[in-house]
């Protein structure tokens, strides 16, 4: 009596454990194993040129015919690295970084 009550507890577990397996295929999975995209950015306007300020002082560091994007780094004249912070149309404001030493 008591083999047979233990092969029903069993044989229940299983069948609960077959249906939870193969019922899992219901869930949104993308909440647990995908990873989310970020939500696309809007396109930055082209222009033919962009100007790079100074965002402390105002400053224009240099016009350049290339598109300029945040993270961008720049290298002054007199050897001063800046990073752009900020586009607004075709003027990117960039942040001083540090002073570069070419000679080593």
């Amino acid at each position: 009596m008591l083999k047979r009550r233990l092969l029903l507890i069993a044989g229940a577990l299983l069948l609960i454990g077959c249906i939870a397996v193969s019922s899992i295929h219901l869930l949104p999975l993308e909440n647990f194993l995908l990873i989310q995209q970020k939500p696309e950015q809007t396109p930055q306007k082209v222009y033919d040129y962009y100007i790079i300020v100074d965002e402390e002082t105002g400053n224009h560091l240099m016009y350049v015919p290339l598109v300029v994007g945040i993270g961008d780094e720049v290298l002054s004249e007199d050897n001063k690295l800046y990073q752009v912070v900020r586009v607004e149309g075709n003027q990117a404001y960039a942040r001083f970084v540090r002073d570069v030493d070419l000679n080593q």
